[in-house]
């Protein structure tokens, strides 16, 4: 499976990712807002990429590369995950390397993957949650089109700090809502 955009390939994780998303996920300016430990071992990325692959393979996830196509370079990580066929729902996370911040990759990538979710896969429901503090995640939630539902207070601790999580949800039918900047 590949999806395209105008700037971007989404594509299955494969090992050879490992070189290019190992200093992303070492970054503490992107790990600040993961739920990914930090420092990531390097001998972990592949382990993990596999991971991925296999739970590819047996349709319980959708973690793809971002790739951009006019260097090929591997910039980030658009998933859907808990996959739900029983409830036809999944959760999209995200996460692209700092130089490739605040230029609407992950906004593109992220709506190429709702499209492929709603319209391909079939699902009825998508959430997707993040930290209080991270405007610039909350600024991607809603130009996809996501709707507020909430947040759980203090739901997740990160090395001894309790962060705030605003929850979003988007239905089949709003996926219309998707499609504007």
């Amino acid at each position: 499976m590949q999806l395209k955009t105008d700037r971007l390939i989404l594509r299955p994780l494969e090992e050879k990712d490992a070189a290019d998303l190992f200093p992303v996920m070492n970054d503490p300016d992107v790990t600040a807002n993961l739920l990914l430990p930090h420092p990531y071992p390097a001998e972990k990325v592949s382990a993990w990429i596999r991971s991925c692959h296999a739970a590819y393979e047996v349709c319980e996830r959708y973690d793809l590369a971002v790739v951009r196509k006019d260097t090929g370079q591997v910039i980030g990580v658009c998933s859907l995950c808990k996959v739900s066929w029983e409830h036809l729902s999944a959760e999209l996370v995200y996460w692209i390397g700092k130089p490739h911040w605040g230029q609407g990759f992950i906004t593109e990538a992220a709506r190429k993957v709702l499209e492929y979710g709603f319209l391909e896969l079939g699902l009825e429901r998508v959430c997707v949650g993040c930290f209080a503090c991270n405007t610039a995640s909350r600024r991607v939630i809603e130009k996809l089109g996501f709707i507020y539902e909430g947040t759980a207070r203090g739901e997740y601790k990160k090395l001894g700090v309790r962060y705030d999580t605003l929850h979003f949800g988007m239905l089949r039918e709003d996926i219309t809502n998707a499609s504007g900047d």
